[in-house]
């Protein structure tokens, strides 16, 4: 008897934790949206990743509506102003894309060796450069430092420690795998999901 109470009180915790990830998401979506994309991704992302944090701890309580509207509105400027060194390097990740794609550049052509190479070290770059990103997310949940600090220790962490680099890319990489083969948890869980592990990842480094 005191095992199937034991049983069902753990399936409670998880069915618990499971609804709280779905109304992070929810919230996530809600924050960018009226942000208008641009201007609210990075806020949602630090605010979903703090109640995040807290969900990982198991201290995250019911009011997590008002929570987040609270880190959002608080770190709104301030994420924005981070955010945009990476606005700036995905504008420039596109023109790079368009660029390699003319012809006798396309390193998918095998006519320019060089265009390859090129390409390869693009591709690296912004592989970094999507590493630090999440990075900067939970270095503005943790601290509140200067923009410029911000980016120079998210820039130079994935550089410097390799494993958490690679740690955020292959969660990214696998999560993207899981919602391929089950696009229906995009909707629930395709932000949340994510930030919950690459947090859990960085945080153990920062």
């Amino acid at each position: 008897m005191n095992d199937s109470l034991g049983w069902a009180e753990r399936l409670m915790q998880w069915l618990a934790f499971g609804v709280r990830l779905v109304l992070i998401n929810v919230l996530f979506l809600a924050g960018t949206i009226a942000g208008l994309g641009v201007f609210g991704l990075f806020p949602a992302a630090a605010a979903a990743s703090a109640l995040l944090a807290r969900l990982r701890a198991g201290t995250a309580e019911d009011r997590l509506v008002r929570d987040f509207a609270a880190v959002y509105r608080r770190q709104f400027v301030h994420l924005n102003r981070v955010g945009s060194i990476f606005w700036a390097a995905a504008v420039l990740a596109v023109l790079n894309i368009l660029s390699f794609s003319a012809p006798g550049i396309s390193p998918l052509s095998g006519a320019s060796p060089a265009g390859a190479v090129l390409f390869s070290l693009f591709a690296v770059v912004c592989l970094v450069a999507l590493a630090a990103a999440f990075t900067a997310v939970s270095i503005c949940v943790r601290y509140r430092d200067t923009v410029l600090r911000t980016w120079r220790l998210a820039l130079v962490l994935p550089i410097a420690s390799p494993a958490a680099g690679l740690g955020v890319l292959l969660t990214l990489a696998a999560a993207g795998a899981v919602f391929t083969a089950v696009p229906v948890l995009i909707p629930l869980v395709g932000a949340s999901l994510p930030l919950l592990l690459t947090g859990w990842l960085l945080d153990r480094r920062l």
